[in-house]
């Protein structure tokens, strides 16, 4: 209910404004005393007026909208899925690290990973590798907010879609249904401190549009991990898009208009001026029937059918004029306008502009871009590090004993406990791709030396391992030596040793 007058001139006292003139008046002294965000002007919608659990702010009908809405746009929006796939290439791909020195364990457990991350071992439908997996995993969570794995017998994971996770509408028994009518709209079931317990699984039914009932799988079977934006009111995840949708939407239409202006302008390719101040004499150049050579004339005066298969020559009136009409489309406002929104639309995922259009900055520009990049991802990669972290200890406990791999024999062998082994497991991000190779290369150098970094930290920030770079360098000098003595050749130290010396004298 809006405010009486009285009311305001209340307020407005309180504050020692000025109590005279219309209610807007007063209502204006006030909204400027104070913050612009709380008052309610016409220019903009109003203000929300109490904070609330998200889920009321994003009930089911609501969140069904925003996640066909964000998988629509990943379709049919090509900077949509540019950015999703960009973000996936820094944040979802990780290669394992495990080294006790132990040599007989490492090799267990290395070979249990290489094993199971092949698409028949890890995907219960056997179409996914883990890694790849992994990387859906991810665009699940960021079209839709959250996703999950389900751990199922065999040592198999299932990808469970986010709006699987929900109160089924079918498909369940009587003996149940008093369950699934407590069930809270989310399709998780918490305790009293809002820990999860268990989670509703449904499926498509057959015509693929439904939510049927599956089955109630409990908190230790379900890897679910989502995008939080609020600190405790929240029980399923938020995309990180929903910042963008609005205006990548108003940018998809804004380029159809355009190309659609660009076709229109295509179609009138000549304008013929004619003169208006007097009739030109007869004989001057020309002439004064407005011939056309190589082109067939239209009933229509003033009009001409071009042949496009042959050269077209115009033999006008004297006086008169052909332009040719140019669309001018996009402008160039236009462009500069939409740069700025498409920068706008990729903030939603911390992508720099210069990953998009990397001509619009320098060399130095990129790096400083991407070392910002690198820290706005960290916590997205420490997030899918857990989840990682997660599935690899599951995998131990399953392949723990009974497994012709002997893991729990040989780590108790090499005097480790199970926990010892599972914090072994280290999951390190890909890295980013080299920019100028010789000039970074050189920067990690120097900071070694000034001890401000280390190898092995430099060799991860390019997803590398420094131990097996080492170890696969000292097999390539082997080789060689051992090639060098079959050919007779003495060992590339003693060629290398007079060029030394010489250096020395000199």
């Amino acid at each position: 209910m809006a405010p009486l007058k009285k009311d305001l001139q209340a307020a407005a006292a309180r504050l020692n404004l000025d109590t005279t003139g219309t209610k807007a008046d007063i209502k204006g002294r006030i909204a400027q005393f104070g913050y612009d965000a709380i008052a309610d002007k016409s220019r903009r919608r109003s203000p929300a007026k109490r904070p609330k659990h998200e889920g009321a702010i994003l009930s089911n009908p609501n969140r069904s909208k925003l996640l066909a809405t964000a998988q629509d746009q990943l379709r049919n929006h090509s900077l949509v899925a540019w950015m999703v796939r960009k973000h996936l290439d820094y944040v979802s791909k990780f290669k394992l690290q495990f080294k006790t020195g132990d040599d007989a364990l490492d090799a267990a457990v290395n070979g249990l990973f290489r094993w199971h991350g092949k698409p028949s071992n890890f995907d219960v439908s056997g179409r996914l590798g883990r890694e790849e997996m992994f990387r859906l995993f991810e665009l699940e969570k960021v079209a839709t907010g959250d996703a999950g794995l389900l751990k199922v017998d065999g040592n198999h994971l299932q990808a469970i879609e986010s709006d699987l996770i929900a109160k089924p509408k079918e498909g369940f028994e009587s003996g149940i249904a008093d369950r699934i009518k407590a069930l809270p709209d989310s399709g998780i079931v918490k305790d009293v401190n809002g820990k999860a317990i268990e989670y509703a699984i449904c499926n498509r039914g057959s015509a693929g549009n439904a939510l049927v009932f599956d089955q109630f799988a409990a908190a230790d079977r379900m890897i679910f991990d989502a995008y939080w934006s609020r600190f405790a009111s929240q029980d399923r995840g938020v995309s990180p898009l929903s910042t963008a949708i609005n205006t990548v939407q108003d940018l998809g239409e804004a380029f159809e208009y355009n190309l659609v202006k660009a076709k229109m302008h295509a179609l009138f390719g000549l304008a013929i001026m004619r003169a208006t101040d007097g009739e030109p004499e007869l004989g001057a150049a020309g002439g004064a029937t407005g011939e056309v050579t190589g082109a067939a004339e239209d009933a229509t005066d003033g009009h001409h059918t071009l042949n496009p298969n042959s050269i077209n020559m115009l033999d006008m009136n004297q006086g008169d004029d052909v332009k040719v009409i140019e669309s001018g489309t996009p402008s160039q406002e236009f462009v500069n306008g939409s740069y700025l929104f498409i920068q706008i639309a990729m903030l939603a995922l911390d992508i720099p502009i210069t990953c998009f259009d990397s001509r619009r900055s320098s060399f130095s520009g990129r790096i400083a871009d991407l070392n910002e990049y690198e820290v706005s991802v960290d916590w997205k990669r420490t997030k899918n590090r857990y989840v990682r972290e997660e599935y690899s200890d599951w995998l131990i406990d399953q392949h723990w004993a009974g497994d012709a791999r002997s893991i729990g024999s040989l780590a108790d062998a090499a005097g480790l406990t199970r926990d010892a082994v599972k914090d072994a497991i280290e999951w390190i991000p890909a890295g980013a791709p080299w920019l100028d190779k010789l000039k970074q290369v050189k920067g990690d150098e120097l900071a070694i030396d000034l001890r401000l970094d280390n190898p092995i930290d430099a060799a991860r920030r390019r997803g590398a391992d420094v131990f097996k770079n080492i170890d696969k360098q000292i097999e390539v000098e082997k080789y060689e030596q051992a090639a060098r003595e079959d050919a007779g050749l003495p060992p590339k130290s003693e060629t290398e040793q007079p060029a030394t010396e010489a250096q020395e004298h000199e």
